[in-house]
């Protein structure tokens, strides 16, 4: 049985180490403005200048292999290709802010205590393993996904308002964005962080901790590209089966961090 109160505990521990850190801060706030505020705005402006359309020509193909349906009517080729990049191409970029945010939260958390010799104490207290890595994955979780949402409230703020001149209609979110919003990104967020605490006890920097969650960023990479090149296209489907299937890895994995977790190792390292 889980202590609540024991987790709730911990985590808000993770969550004061995290804020009192310039270096931890820094990088939660620089990967998310520029996914959600430089890249959309550099688009959005400059498909209001003459030749947008010519200079577009690595997207232009995706207009040909969008399925019927999922691009609003009456659109002329530069809201098309607005439509696309905003709604389309930006979408997997979303889901590296969780996976990248969580990764720092939670190499700091587990390696960062090691490192500050804080994990001692933790250790001779009488939460369980299974508390402990809880506490450590939702300490990690929670403010991954809360920083996410709130990077897509910006997003669909700004995407809206610059781009209401160039579609005069307001055109996100879309139902795609709300399965990966609400689904996809707390499992993927869970899935990352539970990657970099099931090494955490044999890792012995937060940098080696960090590098593992490459096996999660990998695949979001590989659906920016299938993207980009019109294989894979996110749609509520997708989305769902994505979501689906991350959540049983979630539930595989974190099982395995428990088992794997040794209090005796960890005091060893230190």
């Amino acid at each position: 049985m889980i202590d609540r109160d024991r987790v709730r505990t911990v985590m808000r521990k993770d969550w004061l180490e995290v804020v009192r850190s310039p270096q931890s801060l820094a990088a939660l706030l620089v990967v998310p403005a520029v996914f959600v505020v430089v890249l959309p705005t550099v688009v959005l402006l400059l498909a209001r200048q003459p030749g947008f359309v010519e200079s577009a020509d690595d997207v232009r193909p995706l207009l040909d292999v969008i399925p019927a349906g999922l691009l609003p009517e009456g659109l002329d080729e530069v809201q098309q290709l607005v439509y696309v990049v905003v709604v389309f191409l930006l979408a997997p970029f979303f889901l590296l802010i969780p996976v990248m945010v969580a990764s720092v939260t939670a190499s700091s958390s587990v390696v960062g205590e090691k490192e500050r010799r804080t994990i001692e104490g933790l250790l001779y207290t009488p939460l369980t393993d299974r508390e402990l890595v809880l506490a450590k994955i939702l300490g990690s979780v929670l403010p991954a996904v809360a920083i996410t949402w709130l990077s897509f409230l910006v997003y669909t703020v700004l995407v809206n308002v610059l781009g209401w001149p160039l579609l005069g209609r307001l055109y996100f979110p879309t139902w795609t964005w709300a399965v990966i919003m609400l689904l996809v990104v707390p499992a993927i967020a869970f899935l990352g962080t539970s990657l970099v605490v099931a090494v955490s006890g044999r890792a012995t920097t937060v940098q080696g901790a960090q590098g593992v969650a490459v096996l999660v960023v990998l695949p979001v990479v590989g659906l920016v590209v299938g993207q980009a090149a019109g294989v894979a296209l996110l749609d509520v489907p997708v989305a769902l089966v994505a979501a689906g299937v991350i959540v049983v890895l979630d539930v595989v994995l974190f099982r395995f961090a428990v088992g794997r977790f040794q209090r005796e190792r960890v005091l060893t390292q230190l």
